[in-house]
């Protein structure tokens, strides 16, 4: 069985590390919406996109385009018979929705891992990215707070769900998301 793995979570909270490492140990491919955003902007990864929350490429308009793009590619490697990994904030109920519906048409389960980490580390963390000349990602300390507050938490539609705080080590963090998936796919 395939299935669909969608990690999501704030900033800085450590999903692109944990959907890597999933990807590596399954043998996965990992569809990174920071990546997504900006190929559809023209931009190379590193590029970055300094903008205010909300606005530019992080507007409503273009995270739709961005989030589409996501779940066709995702649609792809499930119609070749591959488990695919998401990973993006899915601060929105509806974007996992639509997750939800790519999942149920392929007939493939799907599975939420959201991440979570305490505010001061996921501002640590964004600060030391800020550093990291091969960062994708544009998140940013000062958006931190607009985006927590932003954000639809999981709700009781977002099953499977299992919330990983990614304050521990990463081996401990894929092992024990390695023996969620192993329940349901």
């Amino acid at each position: 069985m395939a299935g669909l793995v969608v990690i999501f979570g704030l900033m800085g909270s450590g999903k692109t590390t944990l959907a890597r490492a999933l990807g590596q140990a399954r043998g996965w491919p990992v569809i990174e919406s920071d990546r997504v955003r900006k190929a559809l902007a023209g931009l190379a990864p590193g590029d970055r996109a300094e903008l205010p929350f909300g606005q530019g490429i992080y507007g409503k308009e273009f995270s739709d385009r961005t989030y589409a793009e996501m779940l066709r590619l995702a649609a792809r490697h499930l119609a070749a018979g591959s488990g695919v990994i998401l990973d993006a904030s899915f601060k929105r109920a509806y974007d996992r929705e639509r997750a939800r519906l790519l999942a149920r048409e392929h007939q493939e389960p799907v599975l939420f891992v959201y991440c979570a980490c305490p505010p001061e580390e996921a501002r640590r963390r964004l600060g030391i990215r800020l550093t990291d000349p091969q960062a994708v990602s544009d998140g940013r300390v000062e958006l931190f707070e607009a985006q927590a507050r932003d954000f639809d938490p999981p709700g009781p539609e977002d099953q499977p769900l299992l919330r990983l705080h990614t304050q521990r080590q990463p081996a401990r963090l894929l092992e024990e998301l390695r023996k969620f998936i192993e329940v349901f796919l």
